[in-house]
């Protein structure tokens, strides 16, 4: 670098313009002072030593009154050594010096973004007082109180804990809406700050009647508290525990009431309401509210925040996987136990909070695969409908049926909304692939089944016996819905797909399959998770009242519905007016509920178990498998 016409070696150069600088600044001579470090910074702006030369320049231009050039200055040294060891205090340096320039949301911004971890304890303890004076100065006053809590984590000396006390119970108190209460809890670090937003968050709810989500709360609290906050504990304990046991229970029920699966809904709130005793005398203490999710995802998160908001303490509903996994994440962040009627697996993956209902093929592939190895001779075929559902049946059975060693014969898709599907059994029973010579013995031998007495000779004879079909399959897998089943069964009989069990989930124990096609379907066999002529006295019980209370007879979704409900009335009888932990726990640890689908508790992940029966056509009814042999 040259210097008055002679080269110095760039370091030497630099620190002679900072060491110049220094002392200008100490002479009080600012121009002066600014001019040698603004040449450090041309002549040599990458010195290792720039940020001293930046800090440095920074306090220059404030000595000088000018806020905005130091504030630059300060803020292009973060810039270009960002792990300086001024850097903390630069960061410091700029947020006040933006706050007194009346511009806290920039202040803020930088200050944020701050190593404070860097910084001494004095210096941390000023940033994070000043952080809040800025978020309180633009109005965000769950970060003001945030900022304070760490403060007041550094403070030493009675009289500063005290006035920073008072600050922060203002804050809380006055400032803050529930909403960011329980937000702020969330960051806080452990101390006297966080046990005086639960205690405010508690005393909120109280005073809205919400006496199980204040007991939620007050659990929250650490066991050890502050003499004087353990006092406002036992106070507001005793006052929640008081209310409770006068107080009606919030139910949230969240089902799709219209749209195309506004039949199911329908039927599931119905089942829910006699859950719930509200026909019973005296009818149960619930305060039951209802959304409608249409169906739609969107709708259904609106619906959860709704409900929430309103206080529901456990929600039944939605029904639909794909609205149930979309609206999940809501209640577990609330942490409102879901109760949904979805059939997806791993809708419970969500949350803690998040239960399953919904009859999935995991629950009941197993015991279709059991019975098909147990009467069967192990060559068996799938046929199923190219949907997400059918699909993942055939996965489902396929997997299961080879681990226990039966061998699949032969698999074929359908449109999900075929109603002719001859090309695809054709397929399965080789009458698809033709040559000529086996299109025209087919035709030979359709004519002479015509007088099959008169032509046995013919018939019999080793080309045209060994003709298709070939049904080199016992048993025949068709996971669909009972009125696309009735429509398949006749087709199958056309392409003499005989003498085999047909084997089906439970969406055949529908009365529609024997409406379409009860001569096809004799001997059919399906999984049943709720069956209305079962002698179960639980489920005729609940058969007669459904019958009484709405003159129809229930389906599946009615049964889970009403179980739903009736896990909750089970809940709330034992415990009380039980927080949502104890909904969680009870829930969790449920292994001997009676429910009438079939239910009988939750795995640890929050799958349904279930004890599911075997049912099968016979004659012009559906019944219990075992009454059928």
């Amino acid at each position: 670098v040259l210097r008055d016409g002679v080269p110095v070696p760039y370091e030497q150069a630099a620190d002679a313009d900072l060491r110049r600088g220094r002392e200008l600044m100490e002479k009080k001579q600012y121009a002066a002072a600014q001019q040698a470090l603004e040449r450090f910074l041309v002549d040599t702006p990458e010195s290792r030593r720039a940020d001293e030369a930046l800090f440095l320049l920074g306090e220059v231009y404030l000595a000088a009154g000018d806020r905005e050039k130091a504030a630059l200055a300060w803020r292009r040294l973060l810039r270009v050594q960002p792990n300086s060891r001024r850097a903390p205090e630069a960061s410091y340096r700029v947020a006040l010096a933006y706050s007194e320039l009346d511009r806290p949301e920039l202040g803020r911004r930088i200050l944020s973004d701050a190593a404070f971890e860097r910084a001494p304890v004095e210096l941390r303890m000023k940033m994070y007082r000043l952080l809040g004076d800025l978020a309180r100065s633009t109005g965000d006053y769950a970060a003001a109180v945030h900022s304070l809590a760490l403060t007041r984590r550094e403070l030493e000396g009675e009289q500063a804990i005290a006035e920073i006390d008072m600050e922060i119970r203002e804050l809380v108190q006055d400032r803050l809406r529930d909403g960011e209460l329980a937000a702020v809890a969330e960051l806080l670090p452990r101390g006297p700050v966080y046990d005086r937003v639960l205690l405010e968050l508690s005393e909120r709810q109280l005073s809205r009647g919400e006496f199980g989500e204040a007991l939620d709360t007050l659990d929250r609290l650490p066991q050890r508290l502050r003499p004087t906050d353990e006092v406002a504990r036992q106070e507001l304990r005793s006052r929640a525990l008081r209310g409770a046991e006068s107080a009606v229970f919030t139910v949230g029920i969240a089902l799709p009431l219209t749209g195309p699966y506004a039949g199911y809904g329908d039927n599931a709130l119905r089942g829910a309401i006699l859950g719930l005793e509200v026909f019973a005398d005296p009818p149960g203490r619930y305060r039951i509210v209802i959304r409608d999710t249409e169906g739609d995802p969107a709708v259904a998160n609106r619906a959860l925040r709704q409900l929430v908001g309103e206080g529901a303490r456990v929600i039944i509903g939605p029904m639909r996987s794909i609205v149930a996994a979309a609206a999940a994440p809501i209640a577990e962040r609330a942490g409102v136990p879901l109760l949904t009627l979805a059939q997806r697996e791993d809708i419970p993956e969500l949350g803690d909070n998040i239960f399953r209902l919904g009859l999935a093929p995991e629950d009941q592939s197993p015991m279709l695969v059991d019975h098909a190895l147990r009467t069967g001779e192990g060559r068996f075929a799938v046929l199923y409908p190219r949907d997400s559902y059918g699909t993942a049946f055939k996965n489902l059975f396929w997997e299961q049926m080879e681990e226990r060693g039966g061998t699949i014969q032969g698999v074929e898709a359908y449109p999900p909304d075929a109603v002719d599907i001859q090309r695809e059994i054709k397929k399965l029973v080789g009458l698809y692939y033709l040559t000529a010579e086996e299109r025209k013995l087919l035709s030979e031998r359709d004519r002479l089944r015509k007088r099959p007495f008169d032509n046995q000779e013919r018939l019999a004879e080793r080309e045209i016996a060994e003709l298709p079909p070939y049904v080199d399959f016992d048993t025949l897998f068709i996971p669909d819905v009972a009125d696309r089943v009735g429509l398949i069964l006749p087709q199958l009989r056309y392409y003499d797909v005989a003498e085999v069990l047909l084997l089906g989930p439970n969406d055949w124990n529908d009365p529609r399959l024997l409406e379409i096609a009860e001569r096809d379907a004799r001997g059919a066999t399906f999984a049943g998770a709720f069956f209305p002529d079962s002698q179960d006295p639980a489920v005729q019980a609940f058969v007669s009242v459904y019958q009484a209370a709405y003159g129809a007879r229930p389906d599946l979704p009615s049964a889970i519905g009403y179980d739903a409900a009736l896990l909750i009335r089970t809940t709330v009888h034992r415990l009380g007016h039980p927080s949502a932990r104890d909904l969680r726990r009870e829930f969790r640890g449920m292994r001997n509920f009676s429910g009438v689908s079939s239910l009988t508790g939750f795995s640890d992940d929050g799958a349904p178990r279930r004890e599911l029966q075997l049912l099968q056509v016979r004659g012009d009814q559906i019944q219990a498998y075992e009454d059928a042999r």
